[in-house]
């Protein structure tokens, strides 16, 4: 940077430390105009507006950066945390990968590349990034943190070893605390785990996110009468906002308490009857707990709210009244805005069934949309990666707001995890998901799963889900995926006996939401097999009473 480009950068900066932020963005303006080939003064502005939270402005200004000093890596390294931000950590993983030489001598390069890498999924470069950073600065706190939550979501076998380190480094951070809480709990360290959410909740009890976390760890350890009761507390606070009851809500509703969520949003809206989000959350509550006319009347009084949750909100409690043309022309307007929203079609496809529309076998009937392929592994990989599975749900427990009813999930994703048995899994899924793609339709740019067949598709979470004794998973969508899937690993001896228990059902909605419809396929399970099918069909499974019931599932998604 120029001495007269650098003295504008420290006057700037001073006016923003002052809280002058229009003076500081007028002057950086200026110097950028005076001075339009300094890289620095361009990465200083981008620093400047990052902090005011303008990350479209701050994006900008350090891509200039970047073209001006293709090898400045503060830069670069500026640059993929606002990615981060957006929502773009694989555009943050290629801007950063070509630095890779030059980076190497950046303190945070090694450690942001790993963020990134982290956030896009790409979990092995992650690790190899953060063994990077490590060397080049042991002792930061934000490179002990970074790891830290690589192990987590990697299901890393030291992972409470590598946030103990982080929290001697960062004493006190809640958020480690909070992933602190999750790696006990998952090895089976419980009370421990309740030990870190009680603190949180009671040193930050306006935080929904270690709220809730406390609600299903409490679950989790069999408290199911009162692992909500503490939001009552959060409630009472004199600051406590919206966003509490409505994690109180959520966390009821995710265990099909929804009289008592909406009994909860009824009392927040005495104080804030005009908030938007508690009126569509009250809505919603009252539909799923069967009062359909008392959650029109809700929905009648933000009549004029045109926002697609809404518009999705009507439409599925239109076709609870019944009202299927009305209920169609709601999800019309939610389809016209995302052409790829899982929910309005699958509501959509139960209007068209419910009124006879030939628009159904267009969405789901036809040949290739749903199959059974056989995984390709002998017995003794099958073997090897069941019992890793039954190893990994000793510690597990039934999730708050999933489909899973009465059994265990895994945390986090699985395919993250470092196990050769789960790589194994994962490239024999692989192949079964090419199988699929060479037999679906051809493409058709109107069609939610077809206008993407031949793009690129990734795997973008997945999870086992074991059932014993008892259980089921109840009928829903998987809103973010493109292809939904189940892949079997136990199966209960009772799989054959009368009302086919166990058996996977597509196409039967959740109960009172369409009556009078049933399953479009129902499915045997059997180990060893994949089922393939649209995210826009409604799923879930037929309870089994006995015996183990273990699966393997996750969502696909298109790149690009």
């Amino acid at each position: 940077m120029t001495a007269s480009a650098q003295s504008i950068a420290v006057q700037a900066s001073a006016l923003a430390a002052q809280g002058h932020d229009q003076q500081a963005a007028a002057l950086f303006e200026q110097g950028l105009a005076a001075f339009p080939q300094d890289a620095r003064l361009a990465n200083s502005a981008g620093n400047f507006h990052f902090k005011a939270g303008r990350l479209d402005t701050a994006l900008a200004l350090f891509e200039r950066a970047l073209a001006l000093a293709p090898g400045l890596v503060e830069a670069a390294v500026n640059a993929a945390i606002t990615l981060g931000r957006i929502g773009q950590p694989d555009r943050a993983v290629a801007m950063l990968a070509p630095l890779e030489q030059v980076g190497d001598r950046h303190p945070g390069y090694w450690r942001i590349r790993a963020d990134c890498e982290r956030q896009a999924k790409q979990f092995r470069a992650a690790e190899r990034s953060i063994a990077r950073a490590l060397v080049q600065d042991p002792g930061h706190p934000k490179t002990a943190r970074s790891r830290a939550r690589l192990s987590l979501e990697c299901g890393d076998p030291e992972v409470v070893d590598h946030i103990e380190q982080a929290l001697t480094l960062n004493p006190g951070n809640p958020e480690l605390l909070f992933d602190y809480a999750q790696a006990l709990a998952v090895a089976g360290r419980k009370s421990e785990a309740l030990e870190c959410t009680t603190m949180l909740v009671q040193h930050l009890p306006g935080w929904t996110g270690g709220l809730k976390l406390h609600a299903e760890l409490r679950w989790a350890a069999g408290d199911r009468a009162h692992f909500a009761d503490h939001f009552a507390a959060a409630a009472a606070m004199p600051h406590a906002g919206p966003p509490i009851y409505h994690a109180w809500c959520e966390v009821l509703d995710g265990v099909d308490r929804h009289n008592e969520g909406a009994a909860i949003l009824k009392s927040a809206r005495t104080i804030w009857p005009e908030d938007e989000g508690l009126a569509l959350a009250l809505a919603i509550s009252l539909g799923e707990a069967g009062l359909a006319q008392e959650a029109q009347a809700v929905l009648d009084g933000f009549a004029d709210v045109a926002a697609p949750a809404w518009a999705t909100a009507r439409g599925r409690n239109l076709l609870r009244l019944g009202e299927v043309a009305r209920a169609e022309q709601e999800l019309a307007k939610v389809l016209a805005a995302n052409p790829d929203d899982v929910a309005a079609w699958a509501l959509t496809d139960l209007c068209w069934r419910l009124s006879g529309d030939a628009r159904h076998e267009w969405l789901h009937g036809q040949p290739g949309l749903v199959r059974s392929i056989a995984i390709a592994l002998g017995s003794i990989e099958r073997d090897a990666i069941t019992a890793l599975l039954a190893q990994l749900h000793l510690h597990s427990a039934m999730p708050i707001g999933q489909s899973v009813k009465r059994g265990s999930q895994t945390k986090g994703s699985l395919f993250a995890r470092g196990e050769p048995e789960l790589a194994q899994l994962e490239a024999a899924l692989h192949e079964a998901m090419a199988e699929y793609r060479a037999g679906l339709p051809p493409a058709d740019p109107r069609h939610p799963l077809l206008a993407r067949r031949d793009d690129p598709w990734a795997i973008v979470g997945s999870w086992s889900i074991r059932l014993d004794g008892e259980g089921h998973h109840a009928a829903h969508v998987h809103p973010h995926g493109l292809l939904s899937s189940a892949s079997y690993w136990l199966v209960p001896d009772e799989v054959d006996a009368n009302g086919q228990p166990g058996w996977l059902e597509l196409g039967n909605p959740p109960p009172g939401l369409a009556e009078g419809l049933g399953s479009l396929h129902t499915v045997r399970p059997k180990p060893g097999m994949l089922v393939l099918f649209p995210s826009t069909l409604f799923h879930g499974t037929r309870p089994i009473t006995q015996g183990a019931r273990m699966t393997v599932a996750f969502d696909v998604n298109a790149c690009g």
